[in-house]
């Protein structure tokens, strides 16, 4: 493990650091990484962040070679969207009048 010394900055309103190229070089990260900061008492470790959706895109495809296509199984969904209710006539309060009679703030 190679230590470097270095000083804390400002940037605006933050404290900064700057990190040498070479020490990005050496643990792998870069200008563009997605990083997570951690806390511990005297020092902050700075590590490559954790997709949580890394691999998600082959665990679908094995899903739907296994399974099948799940979006098959709302192709009827077409049926109920188009049941012409919103087309009935509704007698109930307006969004507004029933605000009036159920607001409770003091």
């Amino acid at each position: 493990m190679t230590a470097i010394d270095t000083n804390l900055t400002t940037s605006g309103n933050s404290i900064a650091v700057r990190l040498p190229k070479e020490l990005l070089r050496m643990s792998g990260l870069t200008s563009k990484s997605k990083v997570k900061l951690e806390a511990k008492k005297g020092k902050i470790i700075i590590s490559k962040s954790e997709n949580p959706r890394e691999g998600w895109a082959n665990q679908i495809k094995t899903l739907m070679l296994t399974e099948g296509d799940p979006s098959q199984e709302f192709k009827d969904m077409d049926v109920v969207s188009n049941d012409e209710l919103d087309n009935l006539p509704w007698n109930g309060p307006s969004y507004e009048e029933w605000l009036k009679t159920h607001d409770k703030r003091p």
